[in-house]
C-alpha cells in the first residue's frame, strides 16, 4: 500500500480532482490519462448507480449538466447511460467520452499505474451497495491502490467493518472542533478539508494520531483576483506545506499543482505498484 504520510519525507501526494479536469474533461479516461502523465499520483473519481444496479464513473446525480443525456441516473438502465457520452459543464469544447463502468475505470487505472480516491455519491439501505464496491475493486487487484471517500462518514465506517483492509476518506468542508475524534469514530485513515477551512490546528491533532492530512484547493484563477487585493492564500499555503502539514493537494489543474509542490521545496510523490 502507497505512504498516505508522505510530509514525513518532504514530499506530497497530487491528485487530480476528477482527473485532470481543467481542461474540459471529468470522470474520464482522457482526464485521468493527462493527470498521470503530468505526475498525478492518484485521481478523485465518483460513483453513481443505475436502476440495475451497475456502478458508473460520473459526478451528478442527473445526467444533464454534463452529459448528451437527461434524468436520473438512477431511473436509467445502464444500456441507456451507455448510450450518451459526456460533455463539459462549462461549454468548454471537447470531444464527448463514454460514460464508463466502474471496474472497466479500476482496470484503466490499474494499467497505467494510478491509484484512486472513489468517492460515493449515493444514498442507499443496507450493505449491498458497499459490498458491490468492495468486490469490483479486489476483483480488479487495486485494493492497495483505493481510497473511498464520502461527505458520509457512516458509509466509511461501514465500509470499513466490511472490508477492514481498504483505506478510506473523510471530505470536510467544516473547520471541526475535534478533527481527530471525528476521524477516529469513523476509523478514516484520511480527513480532506475544502479551501477555505484548512486550518493548522486541524493537521496538528490529525497527524498526532496518525491520520493523513488532505486539502482540496480551486484552480490558480481563483487566487488572482484576491491577491489583487491583498489577500494571499497561496503564500499561506506554502507555509504550512513546508511545515509539513499536508500530506496530500486535491485540485482540478494537475499541472499548476505539481509546479507549485515543487515551488514549496517539495516533491511530488511517485507510487510505484507490483506487477
Amino acid at each position: 500500500m502507497f505512504d498516505l504520510l508522505p510530509s514525513r519525507s518532504g514530499s506530497v501526494l497530487v491528485c487530480g480532482h476528477r482527473g485532470h479536469s481543467i481542461e474540459g474533461h471529468e470522470n474520464t479516461r482522457p482526464a485521468l490519462l493527462r493527470a498521470a502523465e503530468l505526475g498525478a499520483a492518484l485521481c478523485e473519481i465518483d460513483l453513481r448507480i443505475t436502476r440495475d444496479s451497475r456502478l458508473v464513473v460520473f459526478h451528478d446525480d442527473i445526467l444533464d449538466n454534463a452529459s448528451t443525456g437527461t434524468g436520473l441516473i438512477s431511473q436509467m438502465e445502464f444500456s441507456e447511460v451507455a448510450r450518451l457520452t459526456t460533455k463539459n459543464r462549462n461549454s468548454v469544447s471537447i470531444e464527448g467520452q463514454p460514460i464508463e463502468l466502474f471496474e472497466d475505470i479500476l482496470s484503466y487505472c490499474r494499467d497505467i499505474g494510478l491509484a484512486l480516491i472513489v468517492e460515493i455519491k449515493d444514498k442507499f439501505e443496507g450493505t449491498a451497495y458497499l459490498e458491490q464496491v468492495v468486490r469490483l475493486i479486489q476483483e480488479a487487484g487495486m485494493l492497495e491502490r483505493v481510497l473511498i471517500s464520502s461527505f458520509d462518514y457512516v458509509v466509511l465506517r461501514d465500509i470499513k467493518r466490511l472490508s477492514p483492509g481498504i483505506r478510506t476518506m473523510g471530505i470536510n468542508y467544516h473547520r471541526l472542533v475535534e478533527p481527530a475524534a471525528v476521524a477516529r469514530s469513523a476509523s478514516m485513515n484520511v480527513m480532506n478539508t475544502d479551501y477555505p477551512q484548512f486550518a493548522p490546528d486541524i493537521a496538528k491533532s490529525l497527524h498526532a494520531e496518525g491520520v493523513s492530512v488532505s486539502h482540496y484547493v480551486p484552480p490558480p484563477q481563483h487566487f488572482a483576483l484576491r491577491r489583487s487585493y491583498g489577500l494571499d492564500y497561496l503564500e499561506l499555503l506554502q507555509s504550512h506545506m513546508r511545515a509539513g502539514l499536508i500530506d496530500m493537494l486535491v485540485c482540478d489543474d494537475v499541472a499548476w499543482m505539481v509546479d507549485f509542490v515543487e515551488t514549496c521545496g517539495l516533491e511530488p510523490a511517485r507510487l510505484k505498484f507490483a506487477g
